[in-house]
């Protein structure tokens, strides 16, 4: 991890209340370049065609261009290429899925990086999802300890197939 993200997560750690109130100048050409590194690079191409193995080809002259247009306020993230995929095993029908251009894909790496250091220092020791560096593995492993450590009077099991269609449509309900 940068330097600078170690900075902002102890920031956010030492002091709860801190608010960062602007965090764009973190993305540097250095700062993608460190991203590149980290990505999983064999994501399909977004609606440009463009394959990682181009994008990487002229890294540095790519990565320049981005923080420029960041910094003039002239990028726009392209259209998703949209793809139906097969649902899962014993599932009927398929699933929509969006798929970036890489250098968006790039961008919302490194955006994703940074709110991570941030909010990272907000969340409970108990939360699992989709945080660095956490998987359901290790949240099962948890659940097993309390279990097997501490007296427990209920379990409550909840499937939540579905849910984020649901809330989506819930929220939208709610706004008229």
């Amino acid at each position: 991890m940068s330097t600078q993200l170690d900075q902002i997560v102890g920031k956010a750690k030492s002091n709860p209340k801190l608010r960062f109130t602007s965090l764009a100048h973190l993305i540097t050409p250095e700062f993608l370049q460190e991203t590149w590194k980290q990505m999983n690079r064999r994501g399909a191409s977004g609606v440009d065609g463009e394959t990682t193995k181009e994008f990487e080809r002229d890294l540095d002259r790519r990565v320049r261009d981005l923080c420029e247009r960041l910094k003039q306020g002239a990028y726009r993230a392209p259209p998703v290429r949209r793809v139906d995929i097969p649902k899962g095993p014993g599932k009927e029908g398929t699933r929509p899925l969006g798929i970036p251009t890489v250098e968006d894909r790039l961008l919302q790496r490194a955006v994703a990086r940074i709110l991570e250091a941030v909010f990272e220092a907000d969340f409970l020791e108990c939360s699992y999802g989709f945080r660095p560096g956490r998987n359901p593995h290790d949240a099962l492993r948890a659940l097993r300890a309390v279990i097997v450590t501490k007296k427990v009077g209920h379990l409550f099991e909840a499937d939540i197939r579905g849910y984020l269609d649901v809330a989506s449509y819930c929220t939208r309900c709610h706004d008229f």
